[in-house]
């Protein structure tokens, strides 16, 4: 056992949760009755009944982090907030949650974390997708930072910056009919002339003003949030941070996730505050690969073969490129416009 695996050796794990998301089957370990009811509920459309070795395991432990060395910070582009700190030993990743403590640790087969996670189990789940993703891009995916929708069996994914709405559209296109794919993460593979997209199996985390501008969401948020949200002004309520998940099944009815399609085009929402009228065009390739820092996203701290803040590999730029040969690139622009994206959606799937 490495010493890695060692910091969790005095936990006990006797709570198992098997679950197999595409083809990858994932056993997650815990110490802990509420943490393992919640994710079973979380994950309720993955969870199998075992069987056979899983090829990844996932320990998840209520409990006071053991003591460690130095970390060093993983800075963030923009020199926006340090979420997380990182220390490399014995063939594995340590990463320290600044905010919440939580301790992680990675190896090539099995990652845990340990803290809080009744309070932050978000981070559990995030470990665990991190590790399915992980495994689809050893297979030579690669990831999108964008959210995606489909309509019979075709996707559009949806690209931008930072507060560009890219969940928000997401679920606009759902509150019109569309199968929800991915809020936030899509993993690609050109496979024989097709371009197969894959979601993450995670609840969209949006804030309240998505919530505030959709009817059927809108039930989500206290009489008084939504007094009080109604007094805001657009801007503040546009830049207020501070997330909530939906659970689409129980909202719009079993089956609303669907995390398989095939990616028929990529969006690219440039749009801005007060930009003026909305506008969108074609793209060609080139201009959507200078465009890839929009939309080029790797699993950073949680990636043991990547040193956290580097450029995509060349290798990893030919798969992209390779992928958008095969759809419709589309820049939006201008004003934020939901409804003009879900027709645009609409139009682009030939709804």
């Amino acid at each position: 056992m490495s010493s890695l695996a060692a910091l969790i050796a005095p936990f006990e794990t006797p709570r198992v949760l098997d679950l197999k998301v595409a083809d990858v089957a994932i056993r997650v370990l815990s110490n802990d009755l509420e943490i393992h009811t919640r994710l079973s509920g979380y994950y309720a459309p993955y969870v199998t009944l075992g069987g056979g070795r899983p090829r990844l395991v996932v320990s998840l432990i209520q409990g006071r982090p053991p003591a460690q060395g130095d970390f060093r910070d993983v800075v963030r582009p923009g020199g926006r907030r340090v979420k997380e700190a990182i220390r490399n030993a014995n063939g594995g990743r340590l990463i320290l949650k600044r905010a919440t403590r939580v301790l992680m640790g990675l190896l090539p087969d099995r990652a845990f974390a340990v803290g809080d996670l009744r309070t932050n189990l978000n981070q559990g789940i995030n470990l665990i997708n991190a590790v399915y993703a992980k495994a689809m891009l050893r297979r030579g995916h690669v990831l999108f930072h964008a959210s995606a929708v489909s309509w019979r069996g075709q996707s559009v994914v949806l690209a931008g910056p930072p507060g560009a709405g890219k969940s928000t559209a997401a679920l606009h296109c759902v509150e019109q009919g569309f199968r929800f794919v991915s809020n936030d993460r899509v993993l690609a593979k050109l496979r024989a002339r097709v371009v197969e997209v894959l979601g993450y199996p995670k609840q969209p985390r949006v804030n309240p003003g998505t919530l505030l501008t959709h009817p059927r969401l809108a039930s989500l948020l206290s009489p008084e949030d939504r007094t009080s949200l109604s007094a805001m002004s657009t801007d503040d309520l546009w830049h207020l941070e501070r997330k909530s998940d939906v659970d689409l099944d129980a909202v719009y009815g079993p089956g609303t996730v669907d995390l398989l399609a095939r990616m028929r085009a990529l969006v690219l929402l440039r749009w801005r505050r007060h930009g003026g009228d909305v506008r969108m065009r074609p793209l060609e390739v080139s201009e959507a690969l200078a465009c890839l820092p929009l939309f080029y996203k790797d699993l950073g701290a949680f990636d043991l073969d990547l040193q956290p803040g580097g450029l995509a590999p060349e290798d990893v730029q030919r798969r992209y490129r390779a992928l958008l040969t095969r759809v419709t690139l589309v820049e939006v622009s201008g004003s934020p416009d939901f409804s003009r994206l879900v027709k645009l959606v609409s139009d682009l799937l030939g709804r």
